[in-house]
Parts: C-alpha cells; sequence; structure tokens
C-alpha cells in the first residue's frame, strides 16, 4: 500500500473503493467524511486516475486489479484480510458484489422489486430483458415513454439509466451483455431516505427532495435539499433493510420505490452537511459503538457543480427557462454541499477535469 500522508486523522483506517474508472464522486465524499471524524481513509483503486485518492483527506492507495476481471473480488478480499482495516466502504455495485455482503441482493433490480413488496413498500413495474437486443426484438410492444437502465451496476458498460421515446430510440442504445430492465417514466417528483442501518435498527436517518438532474429525465441528482421525514416510509424501508448493515440510500419517485443503493452514493456529502455523518457513524457501528438515531437537518441544499451546469445549460437553451432564471440558479446558497467541488481539497475536481481532457483527445 502507498501511504501518501494525507492530511487524516489517527484513528483506525477504513478501505474506500474507487474501482471502476477512479472518477467515483462517492468515494470522494466518503473520504472527507471519514477524515473529518478521525479516521483513515485508504482508497483502493485500479487504474491510473482516481479522485478519491488525489484527496488530500486520503491517507494511502491500494492498486487492485481490474473490476471487471475475476482477480478483483480476491484481491479485494485479500487486501482486507492482510490489511489493519476496522471495515470497508464499498462507493460501487462491483465492490459490493465482491464482498459478497447480504445487502448486495438489493442491487438487482428484480431482486428488490420483489423485497420491496414483501416489506410492503410500492414499487415501479418493470420488466426485465436478457439483453438489449432482447429489447430491441420486443420495442414494438412498449408503452412509450420508458426508463431502460442495466438491471445490475457492474461496471463501465452498463446502460445508464435512460429516458426513452421512441422505437428509433432503443434502436439506438447501446449494446451491452446482461439484463436490461424497462420501467415505466413516471414524472412524478423525486426524493430519497438516505441513512445508516445496523443489527436491524436505524442509525442515522435524513430524507431529501431532487431539485434537478443530469441528464435529465432520468439521470442523478445535480441539486436537492433535506426536507421533512416521510416517516410512514421508514418502518417498511428497515423491514427491507433487515439483512443489511451499512450506508444505504432508497430513492423513491412519488410514492414508488425506484433503486437501493446499500453502500455509499452520490449525495451523501448532503447527510454530512446536514449533520449525519454517515460515512463515520457506519464505521463506528463497525467498532461497536452505536449511539441515538441521528437525523439530518432541514433545509440543507446540496449541489453537483458539474452536473448542475450542464442541466441549466440544457434548460436555457431549449426555451425551458430564461437566462436570469438560469442566473439565479446558479448562483451559490451559503453552507451548500458540494459532490466532489472543494477550494480546500481542489485536486479531485482538477483529476476529474484532466481525465475528461484527457477522453477528449484520445
Amino acid at each position: 500500500m502507498l501511504r501518501t500522508g494525507g492530511a487524516a486523522g489517527n484513528g483506525p483506517s477504513v478501505l474506500v473503493t474507487d474501482d471502476i474508472n477512479g472518477q467515483n464522486r462517492s468515494a470522494v465524499s466518503a473520504v472527507r467524511a471519514l477524515a473529518q471524524a478521525g479516521f483513515q481513509p485508504i482508497v483502493s483503486t485500479c487504474g491510473r486516475f482516481s479522485v478519491a485518492a488525489a484527496s488530500r483527506h486520503c491517507a494511502g492507495r491500494v492498486q487492485l486489479p481490474e473490476a471487471s476481471t475475476d482477480d478483483y473480488a480476491a484481491a479485494l478480499h485479500r487486501e482486507l484480510r492482510n490489511g489493519d482495516y476496522l471495515t470497508v466502504l464499498p462507493a460501487s455495485d462491483v465492490a459490493l458484489l465482491a464482498l459478497g455482503t447480504s445487502g448486495a441482493k438489493l442491487v438487482h433490480k428484480g431482486v428488490l422489486a420483489d423485497r420491496a413488496r414483501e416489506a410492503g413498500l410500492a414499487v415501479v413495474p418493470g420488466r426485465i430483458y436478457e439483453s438489449v437486443n432482447a429489447l430491441r426484438g420486443d420495442a414494438e410492444t412498449q408503452s412509450f415513454p420508458i426508463v431502460v437502465k442495466s438491471a445490475v451496476k457492474l461496471g463501465q458498460d452498463d446502460v445508464q439509466a435512460r429516458r426513452v421515446d421512441s422505437v428509433a430510440q432503443v434502436a439506438q442504445l447501446p449494446n451491452a451483455d446482461g439484463d436490461v430492465i424497462v420501467q415505466p417514466y413516471i414524472t412524478d417528483s423525486l426524493r430519497a431516505v438516505t441513512g445508516v442501518v445496523w443489527g436491524g435498527e436505524f442509525l442515522a436517518l435524513s430524507h431529501q427532495r431532487y431539485l434537478r438532474l443530469w441528464p435529465p429525465g432520468a439521470g442523478v441528482g445535480s441539486a436537492a435539499v433535506t426536507v421533512e421525514p416521510d416517516r410512514a416510509l421508514e418502518a417498511p424501508l428497515l423491514a427491507l433493510l433487515s439483512e443489511h448493515d451499512g450506508i444505504f440510500q432508497a430513492q423513491f419517485v412519488g410514492d414508488y420505490l425506484l433503486d437501493v443503493n446499500p453502500r455509499v452514493f452520490g449525495s451523501v456529502s448532503l447527510a454530512v452537511a446536514a449533520g449525519a455523518n454517515l460515512p463515520a457513524i457506519a464505521a463506528d457501528a463497525a467498532r461497536g459503538r452505536q449511539g441515538a438515531l441521528v437525523r439530518g437537518r432541514i433545509g440543507v441544499c446540496y449541489r453537483w457543480l458539474e452536473g448542475d451546469l450542464r442541466h441549466l445549460a440544457r434548460a436555457r437553451a431549449l426555451g425551458e427557462i430564461t437566462t436570469r432564471q438560469a442566473l439565479r440558479r446558479m448562483v451559490p446558497r451559503p453552507g451548500t454541499a458540494h459532490s466532489i467541488e472543494s477550494v480546500t481539497d481542489p485536486l479531485p475536481t482538477l483529476l476529474r477535469i484532466a481525465s475528461a481532457v484527457h477522453k477528449r483527445t484520445e
């Protein structure tokens, strides 16, 4: 392991994974949150770039085989056995599946739907196809618009969630092996419940509402705000997560459960800014320190600047908002939590920019 001499604490070491393409914004937030609480975050990577390992709060870096290879899971387990780690915080479904935790079962959309219904949660109806080609062969039967995405996210070749409006757009979907799920496009607002569950109890909870997405329609949150808790969701959600210990994010569209991420997720910095340091609470639980339930403060804002600027630029170009409205929404609010952008920890953002430039010049 390469020790970076980062600005981390003197507490136990926690492994954070950044094992797909080195661009994992979730891993950056986890590293910062752990260091803030006095832990030593060590980042596992598979390639040359790693925005999480570039953080000044990273205490060390471990190189593993490519996550798409059969050697990855064995190497990850070997590192955990041989290293002096308190615990591991997976920041991708690939790492979660490689670790083989109980919560990993929920990353498959079909399994999730069955488990959610059993727990008393309404789910977005969907149909799973064995491949994109199988979906193309059935495109004429679809009721558009639909949302298409990989049933399990395994890496860079996944079909990312996207809105599809026609048979022609189905034909344009990228070729990808593995199951894909098709769901109706629902226009209701998006929200999420995030937190830490351990031993069948919630240790932390924070509810949030999405303000904007990138890409729009079926992307990830580029702007969000913490809101009053919808307590009616919490008991069935706890039942759904009964086999999981750790961080989670449950996403809802209207009253329907859309997705569950039983791992570190993109907007984890929002919960941290709202007073619920999920990575630290999960790490403390791993060493037997479990306190009273922590709830995130209401009214804290979040922004993924890169995605949000692209969202606003697109909306302005399409005439959906005026220039004045776009500029007003670009103005930063005091106390806003950011995904990766940081004046005091700029290297992850600079490395992300450098990686984007490198790809464009290839």
